[in-house]
This record gives structure tokens, sequence and C-alpha cells, in this order.
């Protein structure tokens, strides 16, 4: 039984939340699509027939139904929510947007059902373990979901590996220097392959990333830091593909020779794997440099004892670099958040928050598929500047996605987050945070939270002087 029935309230109406989830990634081809709009209407409809309270529905897109529940924001914080207390039913539109793992599946409803809750497919009724025969109905239809999921993943690397071989790139954006043949193959463009093997060039002379990203810039190439880096370390330009396992070392024409890839190397530090930061904002992109705009990473100071702060990425192109306590800015922003999710006015533009993302993603998607029509009308698809030019549309539309995705549909905690903080999960104080801070500006002089400026959505916070560094 619920932790929130009473003895004074013995037959509550029960709640639900309700789970979307649609696969985009790249390359997984062949799932169906069914859009997040139908599916929580069909979980709207459900609830609303079975007389259940739908608190809150978790958009999963771009997420594998295969993958665990560590990996599965929206479920693992369904399952918490029914441990809780604050929810009784897990809903979704479709048994295969829900589990398309056994494993996954079976540790979803043991602990659901140990909580006392249900866990419920619109298409197929309850999903349950409680008698050998709900076991086995269960089962049958997770090996089925799963087998699919398994099947595409195989005729999606046959295809990949077919592409690869014949000296097709199964990736969608086109390297500087080259253009696309409608075969998928690449082939050096010559107004823009000199450009790039200049910067090789100026690499391997010891040029900076930063005087190389003016050079680009002065003939009409934008990229950021990571981007120029990104690009002097790919072998597309040996004219090599190189796609997980799959590998075609004479996939097309290269602009450089090996010789002088191999001296743009040596300029380089390899750094390793970043692990995942366990800080509050880290990579939520909320803290920001005061002087350049970048968006502060997290990192520690052993000569301090392993000191946390948040400081200016060193790659940027910034006069002070600044950093910020990591618990100093944590507290400033949450104090910020709390308050302002203390009344209606706040937590509506929460949700204002979660709209717009939504809208920019509309306008986004309309403005590539305009694009797309209207090069294919003319004939002009194939273009070189074309093919840049739908690239650039649908990196604005993949990154008003990421926007959406990070902030999420929900808002449903927003009702008691100013009160009830500390019982929230790390994931759902996260989605409360992008939902509700804009932006966080750090500035490069003053002292302790009196340097960062809190910009909620439809508000502006400036904390007071603090003494605290």
């Amino acid at each position: 039984m619920s932790a929130a029935r009473t003895a004074t309230d013995p037959s509550p109406q029960r709640r639900a939340v309700g789970i979307v989830r649609v696969s985009r990634t790249n390359g997984r081809e062949g799932e169906r699509f069914v859009s997040p709009e139908e599916q929580r209407e069909r979980i709207e409809a459900t609830c609303a027939r079975d007389g259940l309270k739908l608190i809150a529905v978790h958009e999963e897109l771009d997420v594998s139904g295969g993958k665990t529940l560590a990996k599965r924001p929206g479920v693992s914080s369904a399952v918490e929510a029914v441990e809780r207390g604050k929810a009784d039913v897990i809903a979704a539109a479709y048994f295969d947007r829900l589990f398309r793992s056994l494993h996954t599946q079976s540790e979803v409803i043991d602990r659901v059902e140990r909580a006392g809750g249900q866990v419920l497919a619109v298409d197929v009724g309850r999903v349950a373990n409680g008698s050998a025969g709900q076991w086995l109905s269960g089962t049958m239809l997770g090996a089925v979901s799963e087998y699919q999921r398994r099947s595409i993943r195989e005729r999606s690397a046959e295809g990949q590996a077919r592409a690869v071989a014949r000296g097709a790139t199964p990736w969608a954006r086109v390297p500087l220097g080259y253009f696309r043949r409608d075969d998928g193959t690449l082939e050096p463009d010559p107004k823009s392959a000199p450009i790039a093997r200049r910067a090789f060039e100026m690499r391997a002379a010891g040029d900076s990333i930063a005087k190389i990203r003016a050079m680009l810039k002065s003939r009409g190439v934008v990229r950021s830091p990571r981007g120029v880096q990104v690009m002097l370390a790919s072998r597309v330009y040996l004219g090599e593909i190189h796609f997980g396992k799959l590998v075609n070392l004479r996939a097309h024409e290269p602009i450089i020779d090996r010789e002088l890839w191999t001296r743009t190397q040596r300029m380089f530090v390899p750094r390793g794997p970043q692990p995942d930061s366990e800080r509050l904002l880290a990579r939520l992109g909320v803290l920001r440099c005061g002087s350049c705009g970048a968006r502060l990473g997290t990192m520690k100071l052993p000569r301090q004892k392993n000191y946390p702060i948040y400081r200016c990425p060193s790659q940027s192109d910034c006069d002070h670099h600044v950093t910020i306590s990591a618990e100093i800015a944590e507290r400033v922003v949450v104090d910020a958040v709390r308050t302002h999710l203390a009344d209606a006015e706040g937590r509506a533009s929460a949700a204002e928050g979660a709209r717009h993302a939504a809208a920019a993603l509309e306008q986004a998607q309309a403005n590539l598929d305009a694009a797309v029509r209207a090069f294919a009308a003319a004939g002009l698809d194939a273009e070189a500047s074309a093919v840049e030019r739908l690239t650039e549309l649908r990196q604005l539309r993949d990154e008003a996605q990421l926007r959406l995705d990070r902030i999420g549909g929900d808002t449903a905690y927003t009702v008691s987050a100013a009160v009830d903080w500390d019982e929230l999960t790390v994931v759902e104080r996260r989605r409360l945070i992008r939902a509700t801070v804009e932006s966080a500006i750090v500035a490069p002089t003053g002292r302790g939270a009196g340097r960062i400026d809190v910009r909620t959505f439809g508000h502006t916070s400036s904390p007071p002087p603090a003494d605290d560094v």
C-alpha cells in the first residue's frame, strides 16, 4: 500500500507516471516509430478511462529500450517514485516503448511489485510476475520485443558494413574539404580542400588551435576549439573510414599525406577518458563564464585537498578564465531554483521553459523540412553548398532536441520541489534546474556568491554579496 494512503483517506485515487520513449539514434533503423504526442495521448486517455491520476510523463528521446535500468532516466525516476510512495502505476502506450530487454523488464517489475505498484502497457494490459501465467505472458512479450530489437540491430549493422566496404560514410556530417556524391562516397572539394590542408600544415608547424580557428574563420569556416581538434585527429583526411570496428583504408581520395597527418598528431597530448562528474551542475550547461560566455566545467584542486571548483575551459578564447567554488555555485543555483518554485508564478515559468524548448525544436524541424523540400524541388540537394546548409540546419535541430531532452517534459515535481528538495533524486534535481535556470553567469571579479547572476525563465535574480570566497 502506498505511503500516501491514510486512515482518513482509505481509497485515494491511484497515481500514474507515464513513459514515452522514441529511438532516434543515427544508424539504428527500422524500429517502428510512434510519435511522443501519440504515446502521451494514449496514456492520458487510458488514465482517464481507468480513473488514474497522471502526475507525470517522462520522455526518453533517443533512448534504446534495450538499455539497462541505470541508463533509462525516465523509467528509473518512475520506479523510484513508486518506491517512495509518490506513484502507484507506471504506464506506457505500447509494451515495446517500455521494454526491449528481458533483464530490464524483470528488474522493473520486481521492484515495482515489491513496492505495491503496477506496470501497465496500454496495448497489452498489466504486465506482472505475480502468477505463473502472468510471468509466462510477460516473459513471452519481452522475448519477442528483445528479438525484434536484436534483429533491427543486426540488419542495421549489415547495412553499415556494406556502406563502409564501398566507401560510403555512415554518418551525416560531411568533413570540411569534401563533398558527398549521390552514392554516399566522399570526393575532395576543390574550394575547401586547400583550407582543410592548410589547417593540418599549421598545426604540424606548431600553431595553436586558436590561430587555426582564426584562419578558418577568415575563410568563412567557424569551428569551436573542440571542433578543430576533432577535425585534425580525423583519419578521413587520409582517405580512410573508421566506424566502430568497421574500417576501409582506401575509401576515397585523401587530402593530406600520412607524413603530414603524423606530424599533426604529435602536437596533441591525449587526455584519456573523462570520468562522469558527481557534481550537481556538471555538464548541465547553465554555469557560464562572465567574460567569454563559455560553459564552466568541473575539476578538483589537488594542492588544496581536491577542493572542487567550476572553471572556464582552458581552450576557450577568454581573457579571464573564471573559477568559482563548486559548493558556492551549487548552493546559489539551488537556492534560486527553490525560491523560484515556491509560488505558482515560478512553477508556471518552469513549465514555460519546457514549452519554449518544445517550440524551438518544432521551429528548427520546420526549417530543416522546408530546406529539404526546397533543395529537392530545385534539384540541388546533392550540391555541396546545399548539403552543408542542410547539415547546419540538422545540427540546429539536434541542439534544440538536446535542449528539450535535457529539460524533459516533466514539471510534476515543481509543485513541492521548494519544500521536498531533499527527497528528490539527483536526476530529478538536475531536471528541475534545467527547466528553471536559463543561465548562471559567474563574473570575473567579486567575492563568493555575489559573483553569480542566476537568470531563471521569466525572472532574473542576483543573490546578495556574501563573505565566503
